[in-house]
């Protein structure tokens, strides 16, 4: 037997038929809430770009170089200031990861164990 509903279904609540008028307006809103969504990561991503150091300003940096370059600067300067406190370095020991793909290294020139962090052309 069936719920309060009083159907077959039990407790599920059947979604309402829509006509093609209602569903393109669902449609519309989906693709603006998603549109949105992608505005606020890009602006997100335009606002990284803006405080991580790195040599070639002509081109923009791509999503992934954004990203790697942010975890490779966040590690340098973890490392400058776990040495500063005389305290063991997580990443001294590992390389930084590289984005697709690596052209030539820009160094961090910030104290004497140098991690490197990655350039594009």
């Amino acid at each position: 037997g069936g719920g309060s509903g009083g159907g077959a279904g039990g407790g599920r609540r059947r979604k309402p038929v829509l006509n093609a008028r209602e569903k393109n307006i669902r449609r519309l809103e989906s693709n603006e809430r998603e549109r949105m969504r992608m505005h606020s990561l890009n602006d997100a991503f335009q606002s990284l770009r803006e405080v991580i150091p790195h040599v070639k300003k002509e081109r923009r940096l791509s999503k992934i170089e954004t990203l790697t370059l942010a975890k490779n600067y966040i590690m340098a300067l973890t490392n400058v200031i776990c040495d500063m406190r005389g305290e063991s370095c997580p990443y001294s020991e590992q390389q930084p990861t590289p984005p697709e793909p690596p052209t030539q290294q820009a160094h961090l020139p910030a104290h004497q164990n140098e991690t490197s962090l990655y350039d594009f052309e």
